[in-house]
């Protein structure tokens, strides 16, 4: 398993989100749709504004609908985690996402979420390595 270290005060509760999301797809023994609402709150942190209609599903004030991707159940949902300017590779038994500053490893026996753990903990180092990180506000990046 991946040691995280703990949180620098700059990046504040966006990364503390993405931990959770994290934790949630490593303990994941299926694919589903409240996985698919972690993993999407912690990538877009301005969901949380708004009125969450079922797992995965927010309403916003115009009345239109956010849908998550399947993140959880879809290789192409989980790619799309993959940060800016990083991209992946895949060995036997694991995925990674690479990018200028390493690597982010992992392992899950459902694929997509091995790809969903990658590319979150990619954009924990991104983030750390003051990269931009899509989805993550102006003040998390420190611009």
């Amino acid at each position: 398993m991946t040691f995280l270290p703990p949180l620098l005060n700059e990046f504040g509760s966006e990364l503390t989100m993405l931990r959770g999301a994290i934790a949630s797809c490593v303990t994941a023994t299926a694919p589903s749709r409240q996985l698919d609402a972690v993993i999407a709150r912690a990538v877009f942190p301005a969901l949380a504004a708004l009125e969450e209609l079922e797992a995965g599903i927010w309403q916003q004030e115009d009345s239109s609908r956010v849908r998550a991707l399947n993140y959880s159940r879809t290789w192409t949902a989980a790619a799309t985690l993959v940060p800016p300017g990083c991209w992946i590779e895949h060995d036997c038994a694991d995925v990674i996402v690479m990018g200028p500053h390493g690597g982010s490893r992992s392992a899950h026996d459902i694929l997509p979420i091995a790809l969903c753990l990658a590319a979150l903990r990619a954009r924990i180092q991104a983030a750390q390595w003051g990269m931009c990180v899509w989805g993550l506000s102006k003040e998390t990046r420190n611009d």
